[in-house]
């Protein structure tokens, strides 16, 4: 279930540079559309724990199947940019669930194995994210509009779906609603620890969406890059983000997550600083699939913490983190549009680093509370 998700992940970044053309706009609308994906993502991810309280995970997943499908229709459909806007707000709701509510039942039914499945399950969601900027271009090298990027994966995604229709799954027994009384909990048993990962988390996600959002352009603009090929260095970039998972889930089994995050962000942050600054075009396509291979297991890594915390909590500590790295996702691509608009491309895209090595910081800072075996 997790490859369609991610395919409409990079729908904004693969279709920005060509609905910016239809509608006649610069990078600061553009940022617009990832800003509507997200806030529906962020919307989402909070009200997991409420409706895995009153329907079954299959009653879930089925019914934001639908909703996505029905979202994705309106936005290919959409004859003003304000109206597409509404709708991929629906469907970034829908999406944010249908990511968040996998990794959440992974948490609760694998406990402390999490940091392995994670890296699977996420594997195979950017798998999907793959899917997305391949599509969009095999779609605008055929002549093709824009509103079939959309409108394929809307109808794709109901095939693909009965597997999960007809797939067992265990009942999550006592999930706690997302409260109040609930993040006390939380800040009480480990205010560090969560503090510092869904920091980590939310500057992490900013990175991550802000670099596939606006790769596109800065490749056109910066390196003269045809549109197909520089939808083949973003996928190029996923593929590496998705071969990565799965060699970060080998590892985290022989090295402790905390020392790969450290090399990880590092490594990726130094790469996201210069490689813009770089003008030799070919040292873009290499570097930012292997910005990618950096970012691989980043992500997986900081939500298998969240096994760390109380059975009943965690739930709810894995919502908080997904909202928060939706709220990352939606609020930086639409800053670093403002910088490519009014500096330029190459000091915009250089400047993801920072919420990169912020994230670092964040993971350094709860050194004591995520190194080695113990809680």
């Amino acid at each position: 279930m997790m490859v369609v998700p991610g395919i409409v992940l990079l729908l904004a970044p693969s279709t920005v540079e060509t609905i910016m053309e239809h509608f006649g706009f610069q990078e600061s609308m553009g940022g617009l559309l990832q800003v509507a994906y997200f806030a529906g993502g962020v919307v989402g991810a909070l009200l997991i724990t409420h409706v895995m309280q009153k329907f079954t995970a299959k009653e879930i997943a089925i019914s934001q199947v639908l909703l996505l499908s029905a979202s994705l229709l309106a936005t290919s459909l959409a004859p003003w940019y304000a109206l597409l806007l509404f709708f991929f707000v629906i469907a970034g709701f829908a999406n944010g669930i249908l990511i968040t509510f996998p990794g959440v039942y992974v948490t609760r039914v694998c406990g402390e194995s999490s940091h392995h499945q994670q890296s699977l399950l996420y594997g195979f969601f950017a798998l999907g994210v793959v899917m997305g900027p391949l599509l969009t271009n095999l779609i605008t090298n055929n002549g093709l509009s824009w509103r079939f990027a959309y409108a394929i994966p809307a109808l794709l995604i109901l095939p693909l779906s009965v597997p999960v229709a007809v797939a067992s799954f265990e009942r999550l027994e006592g999930v706690r609603k997302l409260s109040r009384s609930v993040i006390r909990q939380v800040l009480d048993f480990n205010r560090v620890l969560f503090t510092g990962l869904l920091l980590a988390i939310l500057l992490y996600i900013a990175a991550e969406s802000a670099t596939s959002m606006w790769l596109i352009t800065f490749l056109k603009e910066e390196h003269a890059a045809t549109l197909s090929a520089a939808h083949w260095i973003l996928t190029a970039m996923w593929v590496a983000i998705t071969v990565g998972r799965w060699i970060c889930g080998y590892l985290s089994k022989k090295t402790d997550p905390y020392l790969l995050l450290m090399v990880l962000c590092s490594v990726s942050g130094v790469l996201l600083l210069i490689t813009p600054q770089i003008g030799w075009s070919a040292s873009a396509m290499v570097l930012y699939p292997l910005i990618g291979l950096f970012f691989s297991g980043i992500y997986p890594f900081l939500i298998g913490y969240v096994a760390r915390f109380p059975p009943d909590l965690s739930p709810s500590v894995f919502t908080m983190f997904l909202a928060a790295g939706a709220a990352g996702g939606a609020v930086l691509p639409y800053f670093v549009g403002l910088v490519n608009q009014f500096f330029g491309l190459a000091w915009g895209m250089s400047s993801i680093a920072i919420p990169v090595f912020g994230a670092m910081a964040c993971v350094y800072w709860t050194r004591h509370h995520v190194s080695g075996e113990g809680n």
